[in-house]
């Protein structure tokens, strides 16, 4: 039985190679833990969104994966899990969406 590793990193091949439902399945499987994180981040910032705040910034970090052919999933290098990858990614982007003003 493969590891959740093993499937997480399958999830960021099925991207790159373009499998068909890949990305549906990496959005479906990472979503959660992107609103986590930002959540976490506005609230150390002090800042209240609204879902359709929420909703959009999530949105919009998952669109930035895949930005430029996928460039931020074609620069992970296997090393670490996915899950921790994209925490820092996500944590970037939200804080910087979250301090622009």
């Amino acid at each position: 039985m493969a590891s959740y590793l093993e499937m997480d990193y399958d999830l960021v091949r099925g991207c790159l190679e373009r499998r068909r439902f890949a990305w549906d399945d990496f959005v479906d499987r990472f979503a959660s833990l992107a609103l986590c994180v930002i959540d976490r981040e506005a609230e150390v910032r002090g800042r209240a969104l609204s879902e359709d705040e929420r909703i959009e910034l999530c949105e919009a970090i998952f669109r930035s994966f895949r930005y430029n052919d996928y460039q931020l999933l074609r620069e992970f290098a296997f090393h670490s899990s996915v899950s921790a990858y994209l925490t820092v990614l996500t944590r970037r982007l939200a804080v910087a969406f979250l301090t622009e003003e």
